[in-house]
């Protein structure tokens, strides 16, 4: 089974205020549309920057494919994680139609020459904002009437897109963490990888403790006291695809990652005796960048599978 990983900052004040109460019922339809607008702007940001470092990939610029493209947010060829996570704060305050700007300096930092030579790869394209904002949305949709249905005692609820009938029960005891990450993402990013190097895996595969790290629930408490008899989904680390794993609070994110910093030897020594140690750094270097831009803005970090897909074209 393969996993598309990914590493992320979470604002659990956002998930708590805004999108649990959603999903609980409280509120109009209508009350996430600024958080979806928000995204759809950011995802047209996401989505310019990629075009560029996918240009200056086929210029053979000399990136590493799984961190500069297939691994950080947006666009960026900083040095350092602080960097790297000051670079995404000014993604994040970009319009997509002022990133060559941005994705510009970031090549004049490999080669003042690039600047003018690399131009984006321009073979994708994004659906209208009414389309993204639906697909952005969905997840949120779906589950809001899912509590509306239990509420209610039907024991069937409809998905407002396509039709499909689900068991509202199974949806929200499985999908809520996943939903509320999925879409916390889309305001801030994270980072993506593929296989099993998530934290969590790296430390029991490597005999070191995963300090700081617990099960996902404080994604989904406030709706576990509501539906107390659910049987909720949460594990302390990725079991399944389309999941999320081990949670780390905000208070706790730079602990944590100077622990794993501290344990770099022992997580990578698994890694070097597979042949893996290349692969492995490059994912401790992503898991390290997204902890410090979860420092940066204050915000808890976890890990995730299937937010993201390079092969479906569904970058960060």
């Amino acid at each position: 089974m393969g996993f598309d990983t990914s590493y992320h900052p979470v604002d659990l004040r956002l998930v708590e205020d805004r999108l649990l109460p959603y999903i609980a019922g409280y509120g109009d339809d209508g009350a996430l549309d600024d958080l979806i607008a928000r995204a759809v702007g950011i995802r047209r940001t996401r989505f310019a920057a990629k075009q560029w470092a996918l240009g200056a990939l086929k210029a053979d610029c000399g990136l590493v494919p799984a961190l500069h493209v297939w691994g950080r947010p947006f666009f960026s060829t900083a040095d350092t994680a602080e960097q790297v996570a000051e670079d995404v704060r000014r993604y994040l305050a970009t319009p997509h139609h002022e990133v060559a700007a941005l994705a510009r300096e970031m090549l004049g930092r490999i080669d003042p020459a690039l600047a003018g030579r690399v131009e984006p790869d321009d073979s994708g394209r994004l659906p209208g904002d009414r389309a993204l904002g639906e697909h952005l949305s969905w997840r949120m949709r779906v589950l809001r009437a899912s509590a509306a249905a239990l509420r209610a005692g039907r024991v069937v609820v409809r998905d407002p897109d396509t039709g499909r009938e689900h068991d509202p029960r199974a949806l929200l005891a499985r999908e809520v963490p996943f939903s509320v990450v999925e879409l916390a993402a889309a305001l801030v990013p994270g980072w993506m990888s593929r296989g099993h190097t998530w934290p969590t895996r790296l430390c029991a595969e490597a005999g070191v403790p995963a300090a700081g790290f617990s099960p996902p629930t404080p994604l989904y408490a406030p709706l576990r006291e509501l539906f107390p008899d659910l049987d909720w989904f949460g594990h302390a680390t990725i079991t399944e695809n389309y999941a999320v794993g081990g949670f780390v609070s905000a208070a706790d994110v730079g602990a944590v990652r100077a622990g794993l910093a501290g344990a770099r030897g022992a997580l990578l020594a698994p890694a070097e005796r597979d042949g893996r140690a290349e692969g492995c750094a490059v994912d401790l270097a992503k898991i390290d960048e997204a902890m410090a831009l979860a420092e940066r803005l204050g915000l808890g970090f976890c890990e995730a599978t299937e937010i993201y897909s390079g092969f479906e074209g569904n970058l960060n």
